[in-house]
């Protein structure tokens, strides 16, 4: 092997090849790009991580160039500073070590990245030879990891579902590329722009433009001018709606938002004159000048121009919108005076330095600037009558206004008029630096400030209120096209179904904008429940009804080969939807106008990459095939909470090809089953205490039973198979029933909370023992009937302790008038108790004839009150002592630690670190035993620092930050 890698090295003639290719036997291709890819998956396979390094070699016979006469004085000096890169000439060559075929070094390249490229293609190809891999390159390790019992912090509870889902894992489509993520089409350029004709002064259509920098709806901001941008067609946001908001977002970590207000203008009077011309002529200085690049276009090709209003248009608000008023805007709304002044004037123009009044009049809505086109710019606050040139700095008083100046700029002019008073100045922010969000996100106080000299400075010809919303044009195109195209992919593939907002917001994924509430996942989350209820109702109507002979295994299956991640991100694709999804930052440094081009002088080059135009193809990009099945539910999702329509989700289904064969519209679902028989109810053997109940003619929480068998049979403890099977079916219809109603709660009381806080909220009212609490508090253990002395001393039992602890938080709420105490986590579970509930959802829903109004009633009556007083509100981590010791540990760093819990009748829970016991608990059900298991270790691993003295892992931290703020001391 060393042998090889000197001779590799020896051929510097590698560093100026092209990336070579291996093709397998069977023509499969490996490259430079592919072979990283392939060679994780096999480390993968045999649980080992890559280890790469990296050396700097010169070619042989090479002869370093003389060192200049600085950087050999630099040297001679030894000077800190000198340069101490790579020696000059030097090639990378990078070596991975490779599990038992040792270190595999690449051939040398001119950068670490292709170097390492190079080395991974040379490791893929000794796996391959070696049998490691097969012919199209997948891993075939003869030594695969061996699997480890992964259920450490896992209870037996779960091995159901895991062998439910291992059943059927083999039916369901593969993986994209064997490891979930595959490379995909990027859409970036709307299909609109290439169907706009050239500008027409007899067909232009208008769209007012009105900024909110600060992002809270407040549209009426002083300081910033609405805009008006001229199309020759009206922009397709405008089908369903006269106005739209375009959402923006400026930096990282959190990112300043901001939204644009489109309002539709109509279609304007004919533009005489030569005013199309001036149009354009105004738009392209504009541009030059926030973008501070020397652009130009022509009427021929350019998609959108902007012209500024009149300061005193008032456009009409969002209710004399709705409510049908129109916003036809009219030649005369336009500043055509300010229009004039730009494309007809100088560009700058000097200040009357020596006159205040004259100066006074000046400065209102104006730029200070440079006499130049490219120089910075900045917004005039004030005139500083109390200072002139020769004064002490405001800000340095050990120096005057001049002296500051030419610090910045020694090539100031000789000063003419010593006590003219001084400009106090803001400078700008063009987009590249944030634009004038970045501004408004400051306070008045704040913000930076400097002090010009008049004389010094010129006059921008255009107004500071436009130039102010204007700085936001990059991120506002952006985002409008974005829009566009999730316009048209609701046009193409779901018959303008969606709201272009929403649908925006669904196609739009968290790496792409990191700003929770505009990304998809708050509508995945309702997706993903409104997938399970139609999917669940379809399962339901097609066995027939309650009354089915189908196995509910069987029908857990076939619905989970549904819904599964894997089956949306195929159909997905084959659909050809993965192209519309945004998951590609916005780069504003890289952002120039579509159709225009560099107005260069004659014989400068043109730069390499090509300006965009409105016929570009797709670019390519990476994608996980979790992002996308994600990305189809919030889809959903966003088809629903709009109008609330389940004919809409139903559409959306069929349309990426969920095979819904029984219904097409919600109404056809009450017309899916026969209609029910006449028939007497049975009477049922009941205890003389319940007789009572029969005189209430089956009516519970407000509602009559239409069939009283329906009734009997939910309320029945019998032990014959068909009304267990019947029992079985009315709890899979009610369960998903109560997911939606509880996540369309959650997401009315909650607008603007974030997703992870939105699970957590929803996960903790969906638990069999919140559903335990629920019917205890609505008497629902009274009502069965059928039970033997067993099943009903254990009820009592249960009922009984869920009473004591409910009175218990009653008293504590009454004490501190605070809600969100969970007091059902510490009761034991009734089985019964905790499926009483959604078997009666289900019941109910079935004998109205699938009509959701009786079910809501309840829900929102009964249901809701209850979850508003006990459950805990918005909150981003999951309190759960099991889900905090996880955080806990994953912060420190520890990666040795096991939580085992077992029953079956007495459940004992041990939590062990590092092969040492640390707590031990019991309890009579497993999710007691675990919460009291997690307490415990908490309490010795974390409060008593144990942890310290026995973990020893590589990425163990002594100290957490806000370790007490992110998980509280006493928060347990």
């Amino acid at each position: 092997m060393a042998g090889e890698s000197s001779s590799i090295i020896a051929d510097n003639s590698a560093a100026t090849r092209a990336p070579a290719t291996f093709t397998s036997p069977n023509g499969t291709v490996l490259t430079f790009q592919s072979a990283g890819n392939h060679l994780s998956s096999w480390l993968q396979t045999i649980g080992h991580t890559p280890e790469y390094s990296m050396e700097d070699v010169l070619p042989e016979g090479y002869v370093p160039p003389s060192l200049s006469k600085k950087a050999a004085k630099k040297a001679a000096q030894g000077d800190a500073n000198a340069y101490a890169g790579p020696p000059p000439g030097s090639m990378r060559v990078c070596t991975v070590n490779l599990p038992f075929y040792g270190p595999i070094r690449s051939t040398p390249w001119a950068n670490k990245a292709l170097a390492k490229q190079s080395a991974s293609f040379e490791a893929v190809k000794v796996l391959h030879k070696h049998g490691e891999v097969d012919d199209n390159f997948q891993a075939t390790p003869l030594r695969p990891k061996k699997k480890r019992d992964t259920k450490g912090t896992k209870s037996k509870c779960h091995d159901t579902w895991e062998i439910k889902k291992a059943v059927i894992r083999d039916q369901l489509p593969r993986p994209t590329g064997g490891v979930g993520h595959g490379q995909y089409d990027y859409q970036t350029t709307p299909e609109f722009w290439s169907t706009c004709p050239p500008f027409n002064p007899r067909s232009l259509h208008a769209s007012i433009l009105q900024l909110s920098p600060a992002g809270e709806g407040k549209y009426d901001h002083p300081e910033c001018r609405m805009m008006c941008m001229l199309t020759s067609r009206p922009l397709p946001v405008f089908k369903n709606s006269s106005e739209v908001e375009v959402r923006m977002a400026v930096g990282e970590q959190p990112p300043l938002c901001a939204t644009m207000r489109v309002i539709n203008g109509g279609k304007m009077d004919t533009f005489y004159s030569g005013k199309l011309d001036q149009a354009l002529v105004f738009t392209e200085k504009l541009m030059r000048a926030e973008l501070q690049k020397v652009f130009r276009t022509d009427l021929r090709k350019v998609k959108w121009l902007l012209l500024p209003l009149r300061r005193e248009y008032v456009p009409p608000t969002k209710e004399e919108l709705v409510t049908g008023k129109s916003a036809s805007l009219k030649l005369d709304d336009i500043s055509w005076k300010e229009v004039d002044a730009v494309t007809d004037g100088a560009l700058t123009l000097p200040f009357t330095f020596d006159d205040y009044h004259a100066l006074k009049r000046e400065i209102v809505d104006s730029l200070a600037t440079a006499p130049s086109e490219m120089s910075r710019r900045s917004y005039i606050l004030d005139v500083r009558r109390d200072l002139h040139p020769l004064s002490s700095h405001p800000d340095f008083p050990d120096k005057t206004i001049c002296d500051i100046l030419k610090e910045g700029n020694v090539t100031l002019p000789q000063l003419t008029e010593p006590s003219q008073p001084i400009l106090e100045v803001s400078p700008v922010n063009l987009a590249k630096t944030g634009s004038y969000i970045s501004t408004a996100a400051m306070a008045a106080v704040e913000r930076p400030r400097q002090f010009l000299v008049p004389e010094f400075e010129h006059r921008h010809c255009i107004p500071a209120s436009v130039f102010r919303t204007c700085t936001v044009i990059p991120y506002f195109i952006f985002h409008l096209e974005s829009m566009l195209i999730a316009e048209e992919m609701s046009a193409k593939e779901f018959n303008s179904i969606l709201d272009p907002e929403l649908a925006l917001q669904a196609i739009t994924a968290a790496e792409g904008l990191n700003v929770p509430r505009w990304t998809y996942e708050r509508l995945e989350i309702l997706g993903d429940t409104l997938l399970k209820f139609i999917t669940t109702l379809h399962f339901y109507l097609l066995g027939g009804g309650a009354d089915s002979e189908v196995d509910m295994n069987k029908v857990w299956q076939d619905r989970h080969m549904l819904i599964s991640n894997r089956t949306l991100t195929a159909n997905a694709v084959k659909q050809g939807l993965v192209k519309y999804i945004r998951n590609k930052k916005f780069k504003v440094k890289e952002w120039t106008p579509r159709d225009w081009e560099l107005d260069l002088p004659p014989g400068q080059f043109t730069p390499k990459k090509a300006m965009p135009t409105s016929f570009d193809g797709p670019e390519s990009r990476t994608l996980g095939d979790k992002v996308i099945a994600d990305i189809i539910e919030a889809i959903i999702g966003a088809s629903y909470v709009h109008n609330k329509d389940l004919d809409n989700v139903i559409a959306i289904l069929h349309n990426l090809m969920v095979p819904l064969n029984l219904f097409k519209t919600w109404d056809d679902v009450k017309h899916v089953l026969p209609p029910p028989k006449a028939e007497e109810p049975k009477n049922p053997v009941v205890p003389a205490y319940i007789s009572f109940f029969k005189k209430a003619s089956y009516e519970v929480l407000g509602y009559k039973f239409k069939d009283n068998k329906k009734f009997e049979d939910a309320f029945s403890l019998s032990p014959a198979q068909q009304t267990k099977k019947i029992r079985e079916r009315y709890k899979m219809m009610g369960n998903a029933l109560l997911d939606l109603y509880v996540i369309e709660l959650l997401m009315d009381t909650y607008p603007d909370e974030g997703p992870a806080s939105l699970s957590v909220m929803k996960l903790s009212r969906t638990t069999e023992g919140l559903r335990c609490a629920l019917a205890v508090e609505l008497g629902m253990p009274d009502l069965i009937i059928d039970g033997d002395d067993h099943s009903r001393s254990e009820l009592k039992r249960a009922t009984h302790f869920m009473q004591k602890a409910k009175a218990q938080a009653d008293e504590n709420l009454n004490e501190s008038e605070q809600g969100g105490v969970h007091y059902w986590e510490e009761v034991v579970i009734s089985r019964v108790n905790g499926s009483i509930l959604e078997i009666l959802f289900g019941a109910i829903f079935d004998d109205c004839n699938f009509s959701l109004e009786p079910t809501q009633k309840i829900f929102s009556e009964r249901v809701a009150p209850f979850l508003a007083k006990y459950c805990r509100g918005s909150n981003g981590f999951d309190p759960h002592p099991k889900a905090m010791l996880t955080r806990w540990m994953q912060k420190k760093g520890c990666q040795f630690w096991n939580l085992t819990a077992e029953g079956p009748k007495l459940n004992q829970g041990v939590v062990t670190c590092h092969d040492k016991e640390i707590a031990r608990e019991c309890a009579f059900t497993q999710h007691v035993t675990i919460r009291h298991v997690c307490l415990a270790a908490l309490k010795r691993l974390r409060d008593e620092n144990y942890i310290e003295e026995i973990c020893n892992c590589p990425s163990f931290k002594k100290v957490i930050p806000d370790d007490e703020k992110i998980f509280g001391k006493n928060g347990i």
